[in-house]
């Protein structure tokens, strides 16, 4: 997605190179990008990021590798609002259905995304699977 996206608080637009290393330090098990990045950013700057997939399982549909905001940062919404945001842009374009991919070992992940309205469908490699499909 090269075009940014609005929600809120937060913009988010391509995560750049030099803003790895701040990714991994809030993100233990970060390994650099496999997938495409967004900044999500708010008036104070870099607050996190999310990692996406396009296509993935199949047409239609977005799987969510990442989604991580700065420690300090963390309590506000800006997680949600900028999910929310990417969803909005990916629907727009033709994306139905979000799979988020939630490993076992952090519960407040998994909690954030039944907040969002993702739902538990699968649980393999260490990773709890959820998925949230809209109408139609």
């Amino acid at each position: 997605m090269d075009a940014q996206a609005q929600g809120g608080r937060v913009s988010l637009r391509p995560l750049f190179p030099h803003e790895n290393a701040q990714v991994a330090a809030w993100c233990p098990g970060y390994n650099g990008p496999a997938d495409e990045l967004m900044a999500v950013l708010t008036a104070e700057g870099l607050a996190g990021a999310i990692g996406y997939r396009l296509g993935e399982p199949a047409p239609g549909w977005c799987t969510l590798s990442l989604a991580v905001v700065a420690p300090e940062r963390r309590g506000f919404g800006l997680g949600s609002e900028a999910v929310r945001a990417l969803e909005e842009r990916l629907t727009a374009a033709g994306v139905r259905c979000f799979r988020a991919l939630v490993p076992e070992s952090l519960g407040l992940a998994f909690y954030f995304w039944l907040r969002l309205g993702y739902k538990p469908d699968d649980c393999r490699d260490g990773q709890m699977v959820m998925t949230r499909c809209s109408g139609g």
